[in-house]
């Protein structure tokens, strides 16, 4: 075997995982433990328009691993886009309706403009160049948000180190057989999923510090109140025996 199919099933086993990573949020759902209303959709689609543009240059390039890869990211993005829309049939009736008809309809005038209005592969690689970025889109508004807010768990950190994952497969995969459409947006993507983890890191290192800070103290002050409790106490009852033989009470200070 050479080592462009090496390199080929490879990224196509890491992107798998990555598609996997996004099944969990809805396994959650399902679970009733979150409701899909919190599930991020934004991704997800543009996962979808990402993996449909990828499988049609593939088709034009005739590159078997590409195709496969892709295709299997097209269908886990659109049964989770399809549970999505489900679930929100059950309570917006007309919006869900709606959002499947664009889902359609845009499916199908993509499909139309990459491989009749455009029949270049080259054009259509360009295209999913720029659709590859518009992934890269999501996870900078996450690290925004985790700037602004301090909150370091509005990244999902198995999904972005299963995507670096991915993107160093595809990356190799571009390398081996030398295309620069497919190695060009995988290293981009390889960037920013190395920023999302030193975010994420220094973010979670700093809450924390902070959270073992607070318990401590925390800790502290009922270690504290405890021995006041119990010193009380045991003034209390050497009184009661004073009392009790006679003798006059007396008054212990504690510093």
């Amino acid at each position: 075997m050479d080592y462009q199919n090496i390199f080929g099933y490879t990224a196509i086993c890491l992107s798998s995982l990555f598609y996997c990573s996004l099944v969990i949020p809805f396994l959650n759902v399902l679970r009733c433990k979150i409701s899909y209303e919190l599930v991020s959709m934004a991704l997800i689609n543009i996962i979808y328009v990402d993996c449909f543009a990828w499988y049609i240059y593939a088709d034009k390039i005739l590159c078997e691993q590409l195709k496969l890869g892709n295709t299997i990211g097209a269908c886990v993005s659109m049964s989770l886009i399809t549970i999505y829309l489900i679930l929100e049939l059950k309570k917006y009736l007309v919006d869900s309706i709606l959002n499947a008809l664009i889902f359609i309809l845009g499916t199908l005038v993509m499909h139309k403009c990459l491989t009749i209005v455009i029949e270049d592969p080259q054009m259509v690689g360009k295209v999913c160049i720029c659709t590859k970025l518009l992934t890269f889109f999501v996870p900078i508004i996450m690290i925004y948000r985790i700037v602004k807010e301090k909150n370091y768990k509005l990244i999902s950190i198995n999904s972005t180190i299963t995507y670096m994952c991915s993107c160093i497969g595809w990356t190799l995969f571009g390398k081996a057989v030398n295309d620069f459409i497919i190695m060009c947006p995988n290293s981009i993507g390889i960037f920013f999923c190395i920023i999302q983890i030193i975010v994420y890191v220094c973010f979670k290192k700093k809450y924390s510090v902070y959270s073992g800070k607070s318990s401590t103290i925390d800790i502290e002050r009922s270690s504290l109140e405890e021995a006041k409790k119990d010193e009380s106490t045991t003034i209390s009852i050497d009184e009661e025996k004073q009392y009790k033989g006679g003798e006059r009470p007396v008054k212990i200070v504690s510093s």
